[in-house]
């Protein structure tokens, strides 16, 4: 290819707002409330309207009667008062994550302490997605104390063949599938979780997973890497966020990526990783938006607004299919 026409497929690359590093696409854009920390993302069904949960103390609401792009509000949180799950030295609720069961939305969170297996999963639920219209049903059965496999904590849950599953965990042992009950609200028998990922190096920083089924195959994705703190201790580089994929045909594994390598034993593909200006992007989630198709979203560090957890930023993609296995 000569000068002239690398200089004219530059030129249209960036008019396209796409880059090549990695060739991972930059973020969406974004108006209105544009934070985000570990979010999660639903279409309410009667008209259309978004709505995204953020961790933030009490979790936020924000709401976009447009598209994904926003314009983005935040209309309040979802537990002002906090959870009836009473944890000692806890931190605020984190990494909420919403289904939709009969009408009724379910929203289940984490509350723990930053590093702490003294940890459970609770779940609010509301008819309207709204400000004001949640209540807190306090624990779901999962919970871990210290010496616990896993740490209770980034929930996700799944509906196969008529049967809810709950996907949680945090460093650890990382990863764990258990049932629930019919109506998705309480676990069946904690003490049938099974371990689905596990990275067998350093300090295991596998979590915020989420298991989405496409094209014939149960998707695992998670977060693995240094998730905060990067403005005041950033991780040598490649060591921060970014987003892993495995797959299996069964919900509960065994789980291998596109090598073959078993993701008991840290393999995985992956999916996005930082680029340009984005920083440590994770959190993720899978969602299948009628106008976009199917979309990864996360939240991520903008190198150039920065990088503590206040300034974290939505983002989405399209899903990109290369070979059978997804990237952005």
């Amino acid at each position: 290819m000569g000068l002239a026409s690398q200089t004219w497929l530059e030129a249209l690359v960036t008019a396209l707002g796409i880059t090549t590093a990695h060739g991972y696409a930059n973020p969406e854009p974004c108006s209105g409330g544009c934070f985000a920390q570990d979010p999660a993302l639903i279409q309410r069904a009667s008209d259309g309207v978004y709505f995204r949960f953020n961790t933030d103390t009490y979790i936020d609401i924000y709401k976009s009667t447009g598209d994904l792009t926003g314009p983005w509000e935040n209309v309040g949180n979802v537990l002002p008062n906090g959870s009836l799950i009473d944890i000692a030295d806890g931190e605020g609720l984190w990494a909420p994550m919403v289904i939709e069961v009969d009408g009724t939305y379910i929203l289940y969170y984490s509350v723990s302490s930053l590093g702490s297996q003294d940890s459970a999963i609770g779940y609010a639920t509301s008819t309207t997605l709204e400000d004001g219209s949640w209540v807190d049903h306090g624990a779901t059965g999962v919970a871990s104390v210290s010496g616990s496999a896993y740490n209770a904590i980034d929930p996700t849950m799944i509906l196969v063949d008529g049967t809810y599953y709950l996907s949680f965990g945090s460093y650890w042992d990382n990863i764990f599938l258990v049932a629930f009950d019919a109506n998705a609200e309480t676990v069946a028998d904690l003490a049938s979780a099974e371990q689905i990922l596990y990275q067998p190096a350093g300090t295991h920083q596998v979590e915020a997973s989420f298991p989405y089924y496409y094209d014939g195959f149960y998707w695992e994705f998670w977060s693995e890497g240094q998730a905060n703190r990067y403005d005041t201790a950033m991780p040598a580089a490649g060591g921060e966020y970014k987003v892993r994929v495995c797959r299996s045909e069964a919900i509960t594994g065994p789980y291998t990526d596109q090598n073959g390598t078993s993701c008991l034993e840290g393999g995985g593909n992956y999916v996005l990783e930082s680029h340009d200006e984005v920083y440590g992007p994770g959190g993720q989630g899978i969602f299948d938006d009628p106008t976009y198709g199917l979309v990864l979203y996360y939240r991520y560090a903008n190198t150039s607004v920065g990088y503590a957890v206040a300034d974290y930023q939505w983002g989405w993609n399209v899903i990109d299919w290369v070979d059978g296995w997804p990237t952005v």
